[in-house]
């Protein structure tokens, strides 16, 4: 599965264990990136704690 609008692999982050540029595990449904020389994996920081309208009330 290709995504055309996916970020190039310079802004895909690299990984403090090899510095090698790391992958998205979304074709597996993981929501991480991996090293594919290593294997460290990252998790995606998802901000999704509730009604996101919420966010803005103060």
């Amino acid at each position: 599965m290709s995504y055309p609008d996916y970020p190039d692999d310079g802004a895909q982050p690299i990984c403090p264990s090899c510095g090698i540029t790391m992958h998205p595990l979304i074709d597996e449904g993981i929501d991480a990136d991996e090293c594919r020389e290593c294997g460290f994996r990252l998790a995606w920081d998802r901000a999704d704690d509730g009604d996101a309208a919420d966010r803005w009330d103060d």
